[in-house]
C-alpha cells in the first residue's frame, strides 16, 4: 500500500478496469492497481478524468493538489469516514485540561526528538555550537511540565525551535548551511526541503485524521484560524524530526541532493525551491522513508502505519478524555 506522486506537466490520470492509468500525450506510462493505492499527490498541471475522480471517492483514496513549489491547493476526499461524535468531542474539549495535558506531552516529545537528532549528528561534527544549543534546549524543556496554558507552552516550543534550527544548520555541508527556519517562501536550499517535507507530512497526517473520522481543523494546541488544519499541525509535531528532518539531513550528507537541484523563484521574487529533478529525488526519498519499517509502536511497521496508529490512539484518548492513553513517538 502506498502513495503515488504525479509531477509531470501535461500528464493525465484515467480509470481502466481495476487500474488507474497514468500517461502523457498519447502514451500510457504506468498502471496502478486500485487495491494498492492509499493516496495520490498531484504536482503541477495534471488532468484527472471524471471517472477516475468518482473512483477515488468510491475507494476512499484522497487526492492532494500541490504547486511545483509545494503550496497546497486543495484535496478530493470522501466523507464516508466522518464521525460526528468524535468531532463533537473535539470541540467540547477545546481549552480544557485534557487538551493542555496532551499538548504538553506532544511538545515534550517533539523537543526530545529534536535533541536526539542534534546529538546523533553531532557525534561526528563535534560542534560546540550544537553542544550549547543542546544544553539550552534541555533547560527549556524542564519548564514544560509547569506551564499553565497553551500560549505559555508555545512560547517554550518557539524558543526550543529557534535553538534547534540554528544548531541544525551547523550539521549540514557548507553549501546547505543556514541559521534559522524560513518559510513562505523558504530562503535557502535546506529550508526548501523542510518546507516541502512538512507539507507532504501535513497531508499524510490529514489523511490519517480523516480516516479516523476526526476534523483536521479542530486541534488541541495551535490556535484555530481559517484555512489552517490545526489538528493536522498538532499531530505532526512529534513526527517532524523523526521523518522530515532526518531524511533531509541524510539526503545532503550522502550527496543524493546537491546544490544544483535548487533554483531561485521566477520573476525575481524571493525564495529557493527544488528543481523538477531535485523534487523527484526528494519525493522518492520521502516515500521510501514512509515505507521504512520501525518499532515505535508494537510490532514492526512502516512509518505510514505507525503514524496512522498514533492518530487512532489519539482518537481513543479523546473519546475517553484520558491523556494516559496517548504516548508520543520518541526517537531513540
Amino acid at each position: 500500500m502506498s502513495f503515488v506522486y504525479i509531477t509531470e506537466d501535461g500528464a493525465f490520470i484515467k480509470k481502466r478496469g481495476g487500474n488507474f492509468i497514468v500517461g502523457q500525450g498519447d502514451k500510457d506510462v504506468m498502471e496502478i492497481p486500485e487495491a494498492v493505492l492509499d493516496g495520490l499527490v498531484i504536482i503541477d498541471t495534471v488532468q484527472v478524468s471524471s471517472r477516475a475522480m468518482v473512483e477515488f471517492l468510491r475507494l476512499g483514496v484522497p487526492v492532494t493538489w500541490l504547486s511545483h513549489r509545494g503550496a497546497f491547493f486543495g484535496r478530493l476526499e470522501s466523507t464516508r469516514h466522518v464521525n460526528v461524535f468524535r468531532q463533537e468531542q473535539q470541540i467540547l474539549q477545546k481549552g480544557g485540561p485534557f487538551y493542555l495535558a496532551l499538548a504538553k506531552k506532544c511538545i515534550a516529545g517533539k523537543i526530545h526528538n529534536q535533541l536526539t537528532i542534534l546529538r546523533r549528528y553531532n557525534r561526528y561534527a563535534e560542534s560546540s555550537t550544537v553542544d550549547e544549543a543542546v544544553r539550552q534546549i534541555i533547560a527549556n524543556l524542564k519548564h514544560i511540565p509547569e506551564v499553565q496554558d497553551a500560549e505559555e507552552l508555545m512560547g517554550y516550543e518557539g524558543i526550543a525551535a529557534r535553538l534547534y534550527f540554528h544548531a541544525l544548520g551547523e550539521l549540514v555541508p557548507k553549501d546547505f548551511a543556514f541559521t534559522k527556519r524560513s518559510k513562505r517562501p523558504p530562503l535557502d536550499p535546506f529550508n526548501a526541503m523542510l518546507s516541502l517535507g512538512y507539507t507532504l507530512l501535513m497531508y499524510e497526517v490529514y489523511t490519517a485524521l480523516s480516516n479516523e473520522g476526526l476534523h483536521p481543523y479542530f486541534g488541541f494546541l495551535h490556535t484555530l484560524k481559517n484555512h489552517h488544519p490545526a489538528l493536522a499541525s498538532d499531530s505532526m509535531e512529534e513526527w517532524r524530526a523523526v521523518i522530515v528532518d532526518s531524511m533531509a539531513l541524510s539526503l545532503v550528507n550522502h550527496h543524493e541532493i546537491k546544490i544544483e537541484h535548487f533554483e531561485k523563484a521566477e520573476d525575481g521574487q524571493p525564495g529557493i525551491f527544488l528543481t523538477r529533478e531535485g523534487r523527484a529525488i526528494f519525493l522518492r526519498a520521502y516515500e521510501k522513508k514512509m515505507r521504512t519499517k520501525n518499532q515505535y509502536v508494537e510490532g514492526v511497521h512502516s512509518y505510514r502505519h505507525s503514524l496512522a496508529h498514533q492518530i487512532a490512539q489519539y482518537a481513543q484518548a479523546l473519546m475517553a478524555t484520558n491523556v494516559d492513553m496517548y504516548e508520543p513517538i520518541l526517537l531513540h
